[in-house]
């Protein structure tokens, strides 16, 4: 009887990561990892009810022996581990001077380390099967840094230039890795930590305008599975962005500073 391929999301019980499981479900036996015990072991509770296989792993933010448990146990359970995709932990944003070092460090340990601990356990799995796959998802302000940004665009944008040197570094090896690139989506007003009630207003405009649904995004990261690049940029909307700051330089940031000048009154 053949199996299907196993899949380890991390961050599962985010409103993302819930779309994410049940849509991956169909095509995946899945390990969900996050720090939220009693809705991880819910939804594979779901997943048993109809018929899937899932298997919740707890793991606590910034804890690298977490990660390393986490595959240990996918193994140990299915003898595989095909697939991993590292979903992005809350955003942080605020301006600059009421980032604090506890922002910084959560940032820093719960998205950037994170995704390195989880990518370093999976790998040296991938290698001894000679295969693999990889999704580091990240939100835009990876590659589109802007006001009240600046922990998140640093930690997003080093994850991006990590899984540029990781699909370089790994390919010829069988292990295919992608950074996945996502806007604000409409169901993301909980995933959001603002250093500030302002810049929590703020942010939670533009969340409720953004025209994309984690649906969409659920099944985009699917998408991306197939990309044989180191960057997938998901969204049309984001994409458009993109498009706009490499080839209209000066009037991107021109649209920048004006910005961050209205945030500053």
């Amino acid at each position: 009887m053949k199996h299907q391929p196993t899949l380890l999301i991390s961050n599962a019980c985010s409103e993302l990561g819930q779309s994410l499981v049940s849509d991956a479900a169909e095509h995946f036996r899945v390990a969900l990892a996050d720090a939220d015990g009693q809705l991880g072991n819910q939804l594979c509770a779901d997943l048993h009810g109809n018929g899937r296989e899932a298997l919740f792993l707890d793991c606590l933010p910034g804890s690298a022996r977490d990660r390393q448990r986490g595959v240990e146990r996918v193994l140990r359970r299915w003898q595989q581990l095909d697939t991993v995709i590292n979903l992005p932990a809350p955003l942080t944003l605020g301006p600059f001077e009421a980032t604090q070092a506890s922002h910084w460090q959560r940032v820093l340990d719960e998205q950037l380390m994170d995704t390195v601990n989880l990518c370093q356990s999976a790998i040296s799995a991938m290698h001894r099967q000679e295969g693999g796959r990889i999704l580091n998802v990240v939100p835009e302000y990876g590659i589109l840094a802007g006001p009240l940004a600046g922990a998140q665009s640093a930690a997003s944008a080093a994850i991006v230039a990590l899984g540029e040197s990781l699909h370089s570094e790994l390919h010829s090896s069988g292990i295919r890795v992608t950074t996945v690139v996502i806007p604000l989506y409409q169901e993301q007003a909980n995933n959001l930590c603002a250093t500030d009630p302002l810049s929590d207003a703020r942010f939670q405009r533009k969340i409720a305008r953004s025209p994309v649904t984690r649906q969409e995004l659920s099944q985009q990261i699917l998408q991306a599975l197939d990309s044989n690049s180191a960057l997938h940029i998901a969204s049309g909307h984001t994409q458009a962005k993109w498009r706009r700051k490499r080839w209209f330089r000066k009037r991107w940031e021109r649209g920048l500073r004006e910005l961050g000048a209205r945030y500053r009154r």
